[in-house]
């Protein structure tokens, strides 16, 4: 491949995703220079794009509301910003689990109905919009705990009650209308190409009060430090949270299959859609275990019924 078509794929993995020139550098090489798999890496990885979800109630004054925040936490930008306040109580009845995009259109929606406050609902657009846009780089506002805070603390002299979910986006994910204009992938990069997986060694912490590794089952999660060497590896560990300064961490992760060799077990560990960890164990061992499937079947629920009738 020549230096040109290598710049130019890097400007257009920087211009779709949102990625630094190195990150994109970075996935092309792992990727082999395959455009649609660097692109899956990406979009795996870089999440840089947070939408707050909230609904509120001011009992006091009776008044609902729901409140979208979108943030850039690579910058501390505020993206978009958006309110209504109401008397109207089915607004608090919204769900805030739905993806971003659905929230936003029921904002507006909800605008239309009876009991909305409309002057009050212009004065929370723009007096809490320039809170929260200071309060993001003034404080480095980086998750639902933090947005919280500056929302409660902007409702300091109300009985305010907040609640409040965030959803991580890639600036990809973002750019395009959730679940309202499906991209069409090309085969090649769909995320579950077994070659742009990538395979990090890793191992998983003891605990006597744990489980025995013949008895871990897919589901289970516990917790495995990577300890892979290669440069990739500390580069990942530092984006999921596995590295902190120069030292690896454990964190949680989940079995995805556990295969008898040898002596012992490979267990393949999942971090996300395109990072999983491999860890061997020998026969016997204890692993400590953070969560556990329920493997009881339909029917050992259903013996003691039918034992009784």
């Amino acid at each position: 491949m020549n230096e040109t078509n290598i710049t130019e794929k890097i400007k257009a993995l920087m211009d779709d995703t949102g990625c630094e020139e190195a990150e994109a550098k970075m996935a092309l090489d792992f990727m082999g220079g395959n455009f649609n798999k660097a692109i899956a890496f990406v979009g795996a990885m870089l999440k840089y794009i947070t939408a707050y979800k909230a609904k509120i109630s001011i009992k006091n004054e009776n008044i609902f509301g729901l409140i979208h925040i979108i943030t850039n936490n690579k910058n501390l930008d505020l993206l978009k910003f958006s309110t209504v306040m109401s008397y109207n109580p089915v607004i608090y009845e919204q769900d805030i689990k739905v993806d971003w995009f659905s929230f936003e259109k029921e904002i507006y929606s909800c605008r239309l109905l009876n009991g909305v406050i409309e002057n009050y609902t212009k004065t929370i657009d723009t007096k809490l919009k320039e809170f929260v846009n200071v309060n993001l780089k003034d404080n480095k506002i980086l998750n639902a705990q933090d947005v919280k805070t500056v929302i409660e603390t902007f409702f300091s002299d109300s009985d305010v009650n907040v609640e409040i979910v965030a959803q991580e986006l890639t600036l990809r994910e973002f750019r395009k209308l959730p679940d309202y204009f499906p991209e069409e992938i090309p085969k090649e990069s769909s995320v579950t190409d077994s070659s742009s997986l990538i395979e990090l060694e890793a191992i998983v912490f003891e605990d006597s009060a744990g489980k025995k590794v013949e008895d871990v089952v897919v589901g289970d999660k516990v917790l495995a430090k990577i300890i892979d060497t290669r440069d990739i590896a500390h580069y990942i560990g530092h984006l999921i949270g596995a590295k902190k300064e120069q030292t690896m961490i454990p964190i949680p992760a989940e079995v995805q299959s556990v295969e008898k060799k040898d002596n012992g077990y490979v267990l393949k560990l999942k971090y996300s859609d395109l990072i999983f960890g491999v860890s061997h164990v020998e026969t016997g061992r204890v692993l400590k275990i953070l969560e556990t499937r329920d493997t009881t079947t339909w029917n050992t629920k259903l013996l003691p019924f039918l034992i009784n009738n």
